[in-house]
């Protein structure tokens, strides 16, 4: 068959090429919303790209120019996230939240770390029953004469 081809965005696929028993390819495009979803035969793997990167571009990106849209979609960079912003120092009620979380969490993981050591076998082996009737057999393999 052929190789298959797909865009990714936000961590999820929006489009894939899919060879087909024709001889084609099958394209299948996800935007956002469940009825935004198109599936169509494209001819080749370029007409399909260009294709599925413009339709996706328009729908994940409205605000932008199409040319820009299709950019930022296929360029391979992720999108960086803004800094965080200034806040205020935590408060005393925060730290002490914080101090007892932080207990409480070091408090689980040693009885979890003690549940999870494996079982020590005894320091001393227990002496075991003997049958009496093996002991018979002993004194008599022991009276025989030895040839």
């Amino acid at each position: 068959m052929g190789e298959r081809w797909a865009l990714w965005w936000n961590g999820r696929e929006v489009a894939s090429l899919t060879p087909d028993r024709a001889g084609g390819l099958r394209m299948t495009l996800n935007a956002l919303k469940m009825w935004q979803t198109k599936s169509a035969r494209v001819v080749s793997l370029r007409q399909g790209k260009r294709f599925a990167e413009r339709w996706c571009a328009a729908r994940l990106y409205p605000d932008l120019p199409l040319r820009e849209a299709v950019a930022r979609l296929t360029e391979g960079t992720p999108i960086q996230p803004a800094p965080p912003l200034p806040g205020l120092p935590p408060t005393r009620e925060q730290l002490q939240q914080a101090q007892r979380l932080d207990q409480a969490a070091a408090a689980a993981s040693a009885r979890v770390m003690a549940a999870l050591e494996p079982i020590r076998p005894p320091a001393q082996a227990k002496p075991r029953a003997t049958d009496p009737r093996k002991g018979w057999l002993r004194t008599i393999r022991d009276q025989q004469p030895q040839v």
